[in-house]
C-alpha cells in the first residue's frame, strides 16, 4: 500500500496509482483499479447510481405486496414514502448525467485502456529479452562501447584557458521544493483493515533497505492477531495509519517470514521475536486465568441461587398428610403410634378428633399414694441438707400438670 503524505487516500502501488489517472488530489471514479475496496471516498456515475437505486426500488415494490396480501395498512404507508423518496433519487441521479461528466468518465476509461496497453507491452518485451539467447561476443561487444560512450569530465579549476564567451551560471536563490514523504504498508488484499505488525515491518525493512523496495505482494504465515482502535496513541506509533477515522476498528497480524527474508533477515531479530512470544504466551495464560474466574464466579452465582430457591421454597409439613388417614382402630386393637413434632400425635389430627372421656383421663393419673410418699421424700431430703439449722417459712413447690398435695 501506498500513501502520499499529501492525502488521505492509499491505494496498492500500481502503474495506476499514483499516475494521471488516479490523482492524489482528486476524488477517482469507482470504476478505476483498487478503488473501490481500498478508497475511502470516490465518484459514482450516474449509470451506477441508478443501477444501485432501482435495485432498492424493486425490493420495496416486492415488500409492498407482501404487505398488502397480510392487509397491513400501516406497513403498507411507510412504504409507499419510501417508494416516493427513491423515485425522487432517481430522477436526482439521471439529471446528473451531463455531457461534460460524460466526457470525464469516457476518459478515465481511455486512459486507463492506455495504461494497461503500455503495462502489457512492457512486460511482452521483458519476456522476449529474458528468453532470447545472446551471445558471448554481444556481451563483450557492448560492455566496451558502453565505456567509449561515456563522455570525459573535465575539472574547471585545473583549466589554463577559461572560455569566458560561456555563459555565466546563476545562483539559485529559491529554496528547493520540500520532497513529498511516501508511506509504504502491507494490507490485506480484500481491503479489510488487516495490518502487518510494526515489528515485521522492521524486519522487512532491514532486509530490503528501503520502504520503497518492499515487494508489491507477500504470502506469510499467521502466528496470531492482535487487535485495536485508532486513536492518538497509535497514530503516533503507526503514522502511516493516519488516514483511518478515530475509533476504526484494526487488525495487526503477527507472521512469519522466514519464507519472505530467509533465516538471515529473521536472525538478527531473535531476541524481539520470542520476546513477543513470550508475550503472547502470557496473555493466552492470564486469558485463560480470567475465563476460568469468571467461569468460577458463574457458578458461585447458580449454587446461591439454587440454595437460596431450596430455602425459601415452602415446605409442606409431613403430619398434614395424617389427615387423609382412614380412622383409628378401636381401643381394643394394638396400634403402633409414630411419633411427630406434637408428640405421639399431630396437631391437626388432634384438632379433628374427639377428645378422650374423663374416665380415661382418671385412669391415666399416677396413684396419690405415690405421690404422698414423694413429698414426704422431698422434705426429709430438705431437711438433711440445712445441717440443723432452722429454716422458716419454708416452702415447697412441686411443678407437674396433675394436682398433688402440700405439708
Amino acid at each position: 500500500m501506498q500513501r502520499p503524505l499529501i492525502t488521505t487516500l492509499a491505494l496498492p502501488r500500481s502503474p495506476t496509482w499514483p499516475s494521471d489517472l488516479v490523482s492524489p488530489h482528486q476524488a477517482p471514479f469507482h470504476f478505476l483499479p483498487d478503488v473501490y475496496n481500498y478508497a475511502k471516498f470516490m465518484l459514482a456515475t450516474p449509470a451506477y447510481l441508478i443501477s444501485d437505486l432501482s435495485r432498492d426500488l424493486d425490493e420495496l415494490i416486492t415488500e409492498r405486496c407482501n404487505l398488502a396480501s397480510m392487509s397491513d395498512d400501516l406497513g403498507i404507508s411507510f412504504v409507499d414514502g419510501a417508494i416516493e423518496k427513491l423515485r425522487h433519487q432517481l430522477a436526482a441521479a439521471a439529471a446528473l448525467d451531463t455531457a461534460a461528466l460524460k466526457d470525464a468518465v469516457d476518459k478515465a476509461h481511455r486512459d486507463q485502456q492506455d495504461i494497461e496497453d503500455r503495462v502489457g507491452r512492457f512486460q511482452r518485451y521483458r519476456m522476449e529479452d529474458a528468453n532470447r539467447p545472446v551471445p558471448w561476443g554481444a556481451l563483450a561487444t557492448r560492455s566496451v562501447s558502453t565505456e567509449l560512450s561515456q563522455p570525459a569530465i573535465t575539472n574547471p579549476h585545473h583549466s589554463h584557458s577559461p572560455n569566458r564567451n560561456a555563459p555565466r551560471q546563476r545562483r539559485n536563490l529559491n529554496p528547493p521544493p520540500p520532497s513529498t514523504s511516501t508511506y509504504y504498508f502491507y494490507q490485506a488484499s480484500s481491503g479489510l483493515p488487516i495490518f502487518l505488525h510494526p515489528l515485521d515491518i522492521k524486519i522487512l525493512f532491514s532486509h530490503f533497505n528501503g520502504y520503497a523496495s518492499f515487494p508489491d505482494t507477500i504470502t506469510v504465515i499467521v502466528e496470531a492477531v492482535a487487535e485495536g482502535t485508532v486513536n492518538d496513541d497509535l497514530r503516533r506509533r503507526c503514522k502511516y495509519l493516519g488516514h483511518l477515522p478515530e475509533g476504526a476498528d484494526v487488525v495487526f497480524v503477527e507472521a512469519d517470514l522466514e519464507g519472505v527474508v530467509g533465516q538471515e533477515g529473521v536472525k538478527n531479530f531473535e531476541g524481539a521475536l520470542k520476546s513477543r512470544r513470550t508475550r503472547r504466551k502470557e496473555k493466552g495464560k492470564k486469558d485463560d486465568r480470567a475465563s476460568a474466574k469468571a467461569e468460577e464466579r458463574e457458578r458461585e452465582k447458580e449454587k446461591v441461587a439454587t440454595s437460596w430457591n431450596n430455602v425459601t421454597r415452602v415446605a409442606v409439613p409431613p403430619n398434614i398428610l395424617e389427615l387423609d388417614l382412614p380412622p383409628p382402630s378401636p381401643p381394643t386393637q394394638a396400634r403402633q403410634e409414630i411419633p411427630g413434632a406434637w408428640g405421639s400425635r399431630s396437631f391437626a389430627s388432634a384438632l379433628h378428633s374427639t377428645p378422650p372421656p374423663l374416665q380415661v383421663a382418671s385412669e391415666q393419673r399416677p396413684d396419690p399414694e405415690d405421690e404422698w410418699d414423694m413429698d414426704v421424700a422431698w422434705h426429709e431430703l430438705e431437711q438433711r441438707s440445712g445441717l440443723g439449722r432452722k429454716k422458716r417459712n419454708n416452702k415447697l413447690v412441686v411443678l407437674g400438670g396433675a394436682g398433688g398435695r402440700r405439708r
